[in-house]
């Protein structure tokens, strides 16, 4: 798992300064634009639910949940009626062990930390694993 720029976490997720927006068409696009950007950067990592909206034979959809794995680090978005909740948990064979509710500029913010340690250590360990095989 590869991230762009792993030297700049900042830029990672270019949309970490659209988060601050209130409304609520600004959210859903800023949310499908992140849904599509960490489905590309971490494939093997990124869930997305997707809803149907507008009729039977809308085409439309809009994102529901985004669930990122990195390791022990799970990172959930749920888009609700309420508004958008966030939370970073920590999962030990299956289980929870710790779960915290954080903003959503914190949680890109983690979310993108994580993943750059995530892809420096997988770069160092296929680097180990080359270093025995050659």
């Amino acid at each position: 798992m590869t991230l762009e720029r792993p030297d700049d976490p900042g830029s990672a997720l270019d949309l970490a300064a659209a988060s601050g927006r209130g409304d609520r068409v600004d959210t859903q696009a800023m949310l499908d634009a992140l849904a599509v950007r960490l489905e590309e950067a971490l494939p093997g990592a990124t869930a997305v639910k997707r809803r149907r909206v507008g009729g039977f034979r809308s085409k439309r959809s809009e994102v529901e949940r985004i669930a990122v794995e990195l390791g022990d680090q799970r990172f959930e978005l749920v888009q609700g009626g309420s508004g958008v909740a966030c939370a970073r948990a920590k999962v030990v064979r299956g289980i929870t062990l710790k779960r915290d509710e954080v903003p959503l500029p914190q949680w890109i913010g983690e979310l993108v930390q994580e993943a750059v340690r995530s892809a420096v250590v997988s770069e160092q360990t296929r680097i180990a694993l080359e270093g025995l095989v050659l």
